[in-house]
């Protein structure tokens, strides 16, 4: 019932769409890759013990000072920083009161005194 150029115009604006499709995601891998270069590296933090429960790999630039927000501050259990970094982090705001520091593949299970609450983070290259 179609024709042959009916046919050819179906199988052209297939072929176009599909393009269009596979175009779209290349722009925002190179804005994602991009805004990854402005960091120096990440710390991954969970609020269970042993890497579980709602976890994040939050980026930071070495010698910045971070503050974690909910649902992180004051409950974190277990952390760890990119390879090549090491991460003081505190009890208090701002970096400020008790530290514990850790590099990669950071701390499953952290101490009383440590565990659930820590506030803010800051890390150097190793």
């Amino acid at each position: 019932m179609y024709s042959l150029k009916f046919a050819h115009f179906l199988a052209a604006a297939a072929i176009a769409l599909v393009a269009n499709v596979n175009a779209a995601p290349t722009a925002n891998v190179d804005v994602v890759e991009a805004r990854a270069a402005e960091v120096d590296g990440h710390l991954f933090v969970c609020t269970d013990n042993n890497f579980t429960g709602i976890c994040a790999n939050i980026a930071f630039n070495v010698d910045e000072c971070i503050n974690f927000v909910s649902p992180f501050q004051d409950t974190i259990s277990s952390f760890g920083p990119d390879a090549g970094f090491i991460c003081i982090t505190y009890t208090d705001n701002n970096c400020q009161g008790l530290t514990y520091t850790g590099t990669s593949p950071g701390f499953g299970s952290l101490p009383s005194g440590i565990n659930d609450a820590i506030s803010s983070f800051q890390c150097f290259h190793q």
